[in-house]
């Protein structure tokens, strides 16, 4: 008796170690990570990269190597759980500038990662990136409007965008659908 109770202890005492063992679910970076780049190792995070030829530079969140390439992931935290055009753009800048530096290859397919302001869940949403030509044509339209030498308006296709823009005076004088105030 005492022997099969000593046994039955020993056996336990194996036995419990190891069901308080969890199935190993990859890196704590992993666990976040869009399923499509599990594996996928970090090859940048918080870097900046400056391209000479478009006169950028961009900080870049996490850039990981996967499938030959780099694959850029934006982290941001908002209450909507969306991708929007301006993180696309974003996105497509720390493309072209983190290709220019090191000559790596930079994939036109990234991720924003949104993580919930009040449930704090993280949701990935797969963006497709802006061409050279198309973002080459926007840095020369931003260019413009900064120098002031862009003549035509194109107004927020929202005007509740309208009320923190700082074209806001110019474009309620052509535009009079434009909310009243001053921008913020």
């Amino acid at each position: 008796m005492w022997l099969l109770l000593a046994a039955t202890a020993a056996l336990l005492g194996l036995l419990v170690p190891l069901l308080r063992i969890r199935p190993r679910r990859g890196s704590a970076q992993e666990q976040w990570l869009p399923h499509a780049l599990h594996g996928a190792t970090l090859a940048f995070a918080e870097t900046t990269f400056r391209s000479m030829r478009r006169r950028l530079v961009a900080r870049v969140d996490r850039a990981y190597r996967h499938g030959g390439q780099i694959v850029l992931v934006e982290l941001k935290t908002r209450a909507w759980d969306a991708a929007f055009t301006t993180d696309v753009i974003e996105l497509s800048v720390q493309r072209a500038a983190l290709s220019d530096q090191t000559g790596e290859a930079v994939s036109r397919t990234a991720w924003v990662l949104v993580e919930s302001t009040t449930t704090k869940n993280r949701r990935p949403h797969k963006v497709e990136l802006l061409s050279d030509e198309a973002l080459d044509a926007l840095i020369v339209r931003y260019r413009s409007i900064r120098a002031g030498r862009a003549l035509e308006l194109q107004p927020a296709a929202r005007t509740t965008m309208c009320r923190s823009c700082g074209h806001l005076a110019r474009c309620r004088s052509v535009y009079q659908d434009r909310p009243s105030g001053t921008a913020i």
